[in-house]
C-alpha cells in the first residue's frame, strides 16, 4: 500500500518528492518509497539525511520505515557508511510485499545494530515504529 492510499495523510507533516523516491515526514518517523529500478546509494542517502536533519534537528533519533512498494537495489557497502556517519535512527522497519525481499533485510541486519523488523502491512509497521520511538524518548529523558 502506498502512503498516499493510506489513512496516514491526516498526520503527515511534510513530503519530499525527489528523483530517488517519495519521502513522508511524520512527527517522529519517516516513510520512504524508493522509485522503481533505483540503485539507492550513499549519495542518495546523504540527501535524505540532510532533509531529516533539517526537519527533526541533529539531536534526535527517529524511526525509519522503508515501504518497499517498488523493486529497487541497495548498495550494501553504503549502509556501512550510513550507520558509521550517522546514528540517527532509533528503529528501522521494512514493509515488504514480495518474497524476494526477505533476503534484503538479512543484509541490512549486518549493518544496523539497533531494532529492525520486517512487516507485510504498512499500518503495523507504523504502529511498531511509534512504539519504538516512545521507548527511545523514555530512555533519552531518563538517561
Amino acid at each position: 500500500m502506498l502512503v498516499s492510499e493510506s489513512n496516514l495523510n491526516n498526520v503527515l507533516e511534510d513530503v519530499y518528492i525527489l528523483e530517488t523516491g517519495t519521502y513522508y515526514f511524520f512527527e517522529d518517523f519517516i516513510i520512504s518509497e524508493i522509485n522503481e529500478g533505483m540503485l539507492f546509494d550513499w549519495q542518495m542517502a546523504q540527501e535524505l539525511l540532510h532533509l531529516a536533519e533539517n526537519h527533526y534537528g541533529t539531536e534526535n533519533k527517529i524511526a525509519y520505515i522503508s515501504n518497499r512498494v517498488h523493486s529497487y537495489s541497495l548498495v550494501p557497502q553504503d549502509w556501512l557508511k550510513f550507520f558509521k556517519a550517522r546514528n540517527s535512527i532509533s528503529a528501522f522497519a521494512v514493509v515488504s510485499y514480495n518474497e524476494k525481499e526477505k533476503s534484503d533485510i538479512l543484509i541490512e541486519r549486518l549493518f544496523f545494530k539497533s531494532k529492525i523488523k520486517k512487516f507485510f502491512d504498512l499500518n503495523e509497521a507504523v504502529d511498531w515504529a511509534k512504539e519504538q520511538q516512545k521507548e527511545y524518548i523514555i530512555k533519552k529523558t531518563t538517561a
